[in-house]
């Protein structure tokens, strides 16, 4: 047998190898501008400062719909690659224009609104244009953030959100902002950042415009790419379940469990201790809702308007915070690639702090003492009892 000599040289090869790593390293990180640029605003608050400051608790508001329109010129020397935008209340269907040949302004992409925190392309080289209205919208805008990206690779940090689950992996129903982390540590940045799993996150309460903001931010620092569903109940404090239910209306609660559970199909559903962690009503009115929930999202005479939308599911495991049973201790302290060898819990510290209201408080990301955020226990299991006790994904196939 003979051996063919390749017909490409090696020298070349070095070369053609030589070239990708060099173009691979001089790829550069599209520059936040966003301080560079020029703003106007062509109706509304004179003062266009409350959507550039980083503050969420500050927002620029049009007059109308019609004249929702800020006109961005870009420094010169520089061109624009992409906007995100970032709304106080209420997602917002809008998009970005640019002049054609003939100095007409001309869509140049547009949403559907579905996010609060929303990013746009924009074509190369611009160097001005509007942001907008979608074609159709007509409210106003209530703008908390606007920021404009330079030429280059976009930054991972910039969040391009994917809608709610159609099949979840993992489903982590909590009550407040913050609780994502605070009583589940590293779960977020271990099943959505590293293992890449679909992790939907649905919230009671929606509270503030600002601490919905931060929860995205902390949910993407996570490596959730999935929108979270917020439902609407108020935010009230009860220290006992009978109490919070009086806030909440029972069977409300159990019809929007229910109908997240029909809607997302997790194969593994995690929740709030039972005892409210610290005894706060609201993540008490959590675990009870799933531990019953569980059951009536797998018939179809319960609550049959979601039945009919949406189907039945009969989740195969439910794990509550700090349960007492068929316990589970997780280990947030290993390494994460997708971290940089960063652990779970570095993550979930990190996340914390893009809750920035709430750092003055007396709350912590904390896997030790009462409400350790390491432990848990099988609720129910239709794929048969943890043996390795280290992964909630044990024996789902």
């Amino acid at each position: 047998m003979t051996l063919r000599k390749s017909r490409f040289p090696a020298a070349a090869l070095l070369a053609v190898l030589l070239v990708l790593l060099l173009a691979v390293a001089g790829a550069e990180t599209a520059e936040d501008i966003t301080a560079k640029c020029h703003f106007k605003a062509l109706s509304g608050r004179k003062s266009f400062r409350g959507c550039t400051d980083r503050n969420y608790n500050t927002y620029w508001r049009s007059d109308n719909g019609k004249g929702a329109c800020i006109e961005v010129t870009v420094p010169d020397g520089e061109s624009a690659s992409g906007v995100t935008v970032q709304w106080y209340e209420h997602p917002h269907a809008w998009g970005l224009q640019v002049q054609d040949a003939a100095g007409e302004w001309v869509d140049a992409g547009h949403t559907e609104g579905l996010f609060l925190t929303d990013y746009l392309p924009l074509p190369e080289g611009t160097t001005f244009f509007r942001v907008t209205n979608a074609p159709e919208e007509k409210r106003h805008f209530n703008l908390v953030e606007l920021r404009i990206y330079g030429e280059g690779d976009l930054s991972p940090e910039v969040q391009q959100w994917q809608p709610c689950a159609d099949k979840a992996d993992l489903m982590l129903l909590v009550a407040h902002s913050d609780d994502e982390v605070l009583w589940f540590g590293g779960a977020l940045p271990r099943y959505a950042g590293e293992e890449g799993k679909i992790c939907q996150v649905c919230m009671m309460v929606p509270s503030m415009p600002y601490r919905r903001l931060e929860l995205l931010d902390c949910l993407w620092h996570c490596g959730v790419r999935n929108y979270p569903s917020w439902s609407n109940f108020r935010d009230a404090f009860s220290a006992t379940l009978t109490r919070q239910y009086k806030q909440w209306n029972k069977n409300h609660v159990y019809d929007v469990v229910t109908e997240w559970i029909r809607r997302f199909r997790p194969d593994v559903l995690l929740t709030h201790d039972t005892q409210g962690e610290y005894g706060h009503g609201a993540h008490r009115v959590c675990a009870d809702a799933a531990m019953h929930c569980v059951e009536l999202a797998a018939k179809a005479e319960k609550y049959p308007k979601s039945a009919e939308k949406y189907g039945t599911w009969d989740v195969p495991k439910c794990y509550l915070h700090l349960y007492g049973e068929n316990g589970i201790d997780m280990d947030w302290r290993q390494p994460l690639d997708a971290f940089g060898g960063k652990t779970g819990f570095d993550i979930a510290e990190e996340a914390f702090k893009c809750h920035v209201s709430q750092q003055k408080t007396d709350y912590h990301v904390e896997d030790w003492g009462p409400w350790d955020n390491s432990l848990f226990g099988l609720y129910r299991t239709l794929v048969g009892p943890d043996v390795e006790k280290d992964d909630f994904f044990e024996n789902i196939v």
